[in-house]
């Protein structure tokens, strides 16, 4: 992971680039992928593609053409997609033109105008002050043209159709945390994926943020109806905050209640908020109008060099990093995992005749429980929605249910007919009834 974020990071990944080309060149060098191309223009929802965005040079000399700022020095000091130039320009305007931030007067700040057609240029805050004459020459040589956004899918099919989908993306010119530690972690977790073979089908995603879900969905909708759950992977590297669960729009969906299990069982510090509260980011194209997908986020946002040149391979940590890919890891395997029991005895269970019974003395939490596991059974819950209810581990509560499994006393339920039985306890409870 840490290797992958080392020979990325000072690309310039800008969303419809070469730079953004090259470097889903590299993950496929790790990883199968199928490159969804998309071309400039094409409407998606009611967005569009942007052109493909290069800049060969860019500066700004004072009168006797010292360079007081250099994109050769730091890719961010022009801003992602500028217009080009080469004029002349005023102290004042070009002041108007210049981005800098003073909580961080040492950095230079990553600025950008996808839509918003204007030419800019990022400068450290404490520089500033050496603007100090009236006019300056601005050269920015870059270039607008007709090229094709790209998505990376590592698509690993499992047993059945509905699918996980876990996105990260691969934008944003030189920064490490934001979000190459999310692809470093996608790409780790796609691996471990491709050794299984799983339940569900698994598209792990490589984009560029926000436009980059947005044309995957509005070119692959047949795929929308099989998306059961999504997992948003950025910010994950910084040793600057614990990680942070962000829950889906929906708050409460199998996926929100599983990842919060995760981390909690993990015994590690975390922090959770709803919906859009932590950060804004792909999650809002996934569980917006029109898809509603539950997904949820990780990350370790905020941080102090977010969009800056201080995201850089120095904030990273790869012990961060682990635990993010065994946060994920742990939320797959409970996913696997999990299933809908549907009883096929009659009455309370002879435990001890199929040797179900358990010993108070020795585990005191299930003998508790027993009669009320036997009384949820019904098809309409999964063994983790059982544990959850009855406040019990999961995978002690698995463990007796495939007990139940193994003597042919319960199945497994299709998802489908699951969530129709669902339905219709739900519709019971608040006074259905078929005339």
């Amino acid at each position: 992971m840490m290797q992958l974020i080392k020979d990325l990071w000072f690309k310039r990944r800008d969303i419809v680039s070469q730079g953004f080309d090259e470097s889903l060149e590299y993950i496929a060098k790790q990883i199968p992928l199928k490159v969804h191309k998309v071309p400039s223009g094409t409407e998606c929802f009611t967005w569009i593609v942007p052109e493909k965005w290069e800049v060969k040079q860019a500066f700004v000399e004072d009168g006797e053409g010292k360079k007081i700022i250099d994109a050769k020095d730091h890719p961010l000091h022009v801003m992602s997609y500028s217009l080009p130039i080469d004029r002349v320009v005023s102290r004042e305007e070009l002041l108007r033109h210049l981005h800098s931030r003073p909580g961080r007067p040492d950095a230079i700040p990553f600025e950008f105008k996808y839509y918003e057609r204007d030419w800019g240029l990022c400068i450290q805050h404490s520089r500033l002050k050496e603007l100090k004459e009236s006019k300056y020459r601005v050269l920015i040589d870059s270039s607008f043209e007709k090229g094709s956004l790209k998505i990376g899918e590592c698509l690993i099919k499992g047993k059945t159709d509905e699918t996980i989908v876990l996105v990260a993306h691969l934008c944003h010119p030189c920064m490490a945390n934001d979000d190459l530690s999310g692809v470093a972690v996608l790409v780790e977790t796609a691996k471990e994926l491709l050794k299984a073979k799983p339940k569900y089908t698994y598209s792990c995603l490589f984009l560029p943020e926000t436009i980059g879900s947005i044309a995957f969905l509005s070119q692959n909708m047949q795929l929308i109806p099989n998306l059961k759950y999504g997992i948003f992977l950025e910010m994950l590297g910084s040793n600057s905050n614990t990680l942070a669960l962000q829950h889906s729009r929906q708050g409460n969906s199998a996926i929100d209640r599983i990842a919060k299990f995760a981390l909690e069982s993990s015994g590690r510090q975390f922090r959770e908020g709803a919906f859009r509260e932590i950060v804004g980011n792909d999650e809002m194209v996934f569980n917006g109008p029109g898809i509603n997908i539950p997904m949820i986020s990780l990350s370790r946002y905020p941080y102090p060099e977010y969009h800056t040149s201080d995201d850089n391979l120095g904030i990273i940590s790869e012990e961060k990093l682990n635990e993010a890919k065994e946060a994920v890891l742990r939320v797959v395997e409970i996913l696997e995992k999990d299933f809908v029991p549907k009883r096929k005895f009659i009455g309370p269970v002879f435990l001890s005749r199929y040797g179900l019974w358990v010993d108070w003395r020795k585990d005191f939490e299930l003998n508790r429980n027993i009669e009320k596991i036997m009384l949820s059974l019904e098809g309409d819950k999964s063994v983790f929605e059982i544990a959850a209810e009855l406040g019990m581990g999961f995978e002690k509560t698995l463990a007796y249910v495939e007990k139940f499994l193994e003597k042919g006393l319960v199945e497994k339920l299709e998802a489908k007919k699951a969530a129709k039985r669902a339905l219709g306890k739900k519709k019971e409870k608040i006074g259905f009834r078929k005339k």
